[in-house]
């Protein structure tokens, strides 16, 4: 109860009740409206949640200025990046404070309300462009990512073949949705560029092509340029985008490919006349069935982001018949396009997907009921922990995000309402009552958030709340914004707040880098046990071109990392258990080369060997050293050379490579009957050998 001293009229105290007077009154007040305050920062109230717009002219404002700021960040970002190949210590750090350098005063110039659209257009191009550039210093010549091998394997199989849809053991479901790599093999038939080359214009073609369409959509759902960039600088926060997203890998493309879908169709719908909607829709509808062609995940979130808005759009208040219609008829297409495409290539993603799923609601299962231990926060497989700053950074950035998603999650669902007064909450007639249907669905989104997060406390689970969290973000964005732009910032015009701000929006983009990356952002100085890209590396790089050069086309097993160098730039078939469900891993690693280990190479097809003996040197830094099978993920000693050179002892393996760490075993005899043998016609080079015996390595 609130209790006013001194003479009020009857209007001044309908007022107070009504919420005008929250920050003064005629008199003083003993007891404060708690309620009024939580609507107000909650954004109950139409009026808490406006954003006052700023009518500046359209001028480039100091956007030349932080490009030569990011231009410096970048060189300090090289000199990183090389000292860290060096084994400097420092190098990490820097590199992550020239991102920060990167962003925050652009995202400060951003959130201030006096920048023009054109300037806030220009820093969100200058930021993306550097942050890609970041992406080019990490691996300036080649690819180094494990994904990016994957596809980089589909590219080759059809420049050399000339077709599509050919196996591809490293991921089979990599050639049933090839949009990427067509994309790239027509540049390289077109330009004579390498692979890596035409990947690297594709992907940052894509990548602007989604910044540009997330601004364009944001403006137009929210009528408001401000919040447009805002959201946009909000969603480089999230884990994918610095790094993952920009690997050469179908989501890089398809995340833009969705962008530009959810931008296309709330064209149409804004458009003034019925007839000329049409032209758009037939575009949007091409995108959709591009979109089914080259990413499975990104296209079954692009159907439930478009029949969500199709019911939003039937319970809209207001809606033309048309724009239901259209609105039905592109959410049919987007269920039909994927399924029907799915059909047509055989789409063996529930084989792919499904036990990753779950594992990963097993284990969140296990989370919830305490039956058992999780994932340790900011803890290696290899037991290493991630540096004190690491984790207090990763740990402040969700927290900011979700307390931007507590004070925007409502204000931004009365910011698309068309009542300018009282609350979304009563009377139940103005629900139905919103300007854009595609912002309640990304209002809704947000909820995805808090799932990814406990994904991604497990350890089969990590994958699934990386990409739940990556498209959550969509929504996300948005939300961060209206509450920044409303709420946080409010009617300030000073550059204090607006700094702080910035300074808030950096430790988000920050702490996703490190949730992605962390101390594995750059390459170090040496070689280190199946860590993707930490594991790459010229004596490996050099024995799969050997393969190819003296082996021709074989059937090899190996390790994690060496398969990707034989099927890339060995062009060997490599065995996995993806493709043939038997784990060669075992035969490997087993103490003996027994029958049931015999067995299993033989009927695997299996010609050659590869074995690389600096997996005994320490655990793996991705938790497996090849498939990651029950047995393959349960390690906590290293591997014994003894083990893998068992096949020293066998009479019918040859040993046929050895560069003093990676050996190549000829097992194509095992099962065959023995043939006497007849001196042959030398078909390559001697073999180097250490004349290894035992199982000791020095």
């Amino acid at each position: 109860m609130t209790v006013v001293k001194g003479r009020t009229s009857p209007d001044e105290q309908k007022a107070y009740q009504d919420g005008a007077y929250r920050h003064g009154y005629a008199g003083s007040v003993a007891i404060p409206r708690v309620d009024l305050w939580i609507a107000a920062f909650l954004g109950l109230r139409r009026q808490d949640s406006a954003v006052g717009g700023v009518a500046d002219p359209s001028s480039l404002g100091m956007s030349p200025v932080f490009a030569f700021l990011c231009s410096c960040a970048l060189v300090v970002a090289a000199l990183a990046a090389n000292a860290s190949r060096l084994g400097e210590g420092w190098a990490v750090p820097t590199f992550y404070c020239a991102i920060a350098v990167i962003f925050l005063p652009a995202a400060a110039r951003i959130i201030h309300p006096r920048a023009s659209r054109l300037e806030r257009l220009a820093l969100i191009v200058i930021v993306t462009s550097a942050l890609f550039v970041v992406r080019v210093i990490r691996a300036p010549v080649a690819f180094i990512d494990h994904d990016e091998f994957l596809h980089w394997a589909t590219v080759n199989d059809i420049l050399e073949a000339g077709r599509l849809f050919l196996p591809n053991p490293l991921l089979p479901v990599s050639p049933l949705y090839p949009g990427l790599e067509l994309i790239t093999s027509a540049l390289v038939n077109l330009s004579g560029l390498s692979v890596f080359a035409a990947g690297l214009i594709v992907l940052a073609t894509a990548r602007m092509m989604l910044m540009l369409a997330l601004f364009l959509l944001f403006e137009k759902i929210t009528d408001s340029a401000r919040i447009a960039s805002i959201a946009c600088l909000i969603y480089m926060g999230s884990s994918t985008f610095l790094l993952f997203d920009v690997h050469y890998s179908y989501e890089s493309l398809a995340i833009p490919m969705l962008a530009a879908v959810l931008l296309a169709s709330e064209s149409q719908r804004m458009e003034p006349s019925d007839a000329a909607g049409w032209p758009t829709v037939v575009a949007t509808v091409v995108l959709i069935l591009a979109l089914a062609a080259t990413h499975h995940l990104t296209s079954y979130f692009c159907t439930a982001l478009l029949c969500g808005t199709a019911v939003m759009e039937c319970l809209r208040q207001g809606a033309s018949a048309m724009q239901k219609r259209r609105a039905i008829l592109l959410a049919s297409i987007a269920v039909i396009a994927p399924v029907a495409w799915s059909k047509i290539v055989g789409n063996p993603t529930g084989s792919y997907i499904l036990p990753v799923l779950e594992g990963g609601i097993h284990e969140v299962a296990q989370l919830v009921s305490s039956s058992t231990s999780t994932r340790k926060l900011f803890v290696s497989d290899t037991g290493a922990l991630a540096p004190a700053w690491q984790r207090y950074l990763t740990m402040a950035g969700v927290a900011l995000i979700c307390l931007g998603l507590l004070t925007g999650f409502l204000r931004s669902l009365v910011f698309n309402g068309q009542h300018r007064n009282a609350s979304i909450l009563w009377p139940p007639t103005r629900w139905r009552l919103w300007r854009s249907s595609l912002l309640q669905i990304l209002v809704l989104v947000t909820l995805a958030y808090p799932v990814s997060i406990i994904f991604r406390l497990t350890r089969s689970g990590w994958e699934i709340g990386n990409r739940i969290g990556s498209l959550s973000f969509l929504g996300v964005a948005i939300v961060v914004a209206v509450a920044v732009a409303a709420f946080w910032h409010g009617t300030s015009r000073g550059w204090l707040r607006a700094t702080a701000l910035a300074a808030a929006a950096t430790t988000v983009l920050i702490a996703g880098v490190i949730s992605s990356e962390g101390p594995r952002i750059l390459v170090p100085a040496g070689y280190e046990v199946s860590a993707d890209s930490s594991s790459i590396e010229p004596m490996g790089i050099s024995a799969a071109r050997w393969t190819r050069r003296w082996l021709g086309g074989q059937h090899f097993a190996a390790d994690r990392i060496n398969r990707l160098l034989l099927s890339t730039y060995g062009r060997q078939r490599v065995s996995t258990t993806l493709e043939s469900g038997q784990d060669t891993s075992m035969a490997i690693t087993a103490a003996d080369l027994g029958p049931m280990e015999r067995k299993l190479l033989i009927d695997s097809g299996v010609g050659f060997v590869m074995v690389d003996l600096r997996l005994t040197t320490g655990l793996p830094g991705v938790g497996v050293y090849f498939d990651g099978g029950a047995q393959d993920r349960n390690h906590t000693v290293p591997l014994q050379s003894s083990s893998l050179l068992k096949f020293n002892s066998e009479p019918d393996v040859d040993r046929t490579f050895d560069n003093g760490f990676m050996v190549i075993f000829d097992v194509g005899r095992l099962g065959k009957a023995r043939q006497p043998a007849v001196p042959g016609k030398r078909t390559g080079e001697p073999v180097q050998s250490l004349e290894r015996t035992d199982g000791d390595l020095q």
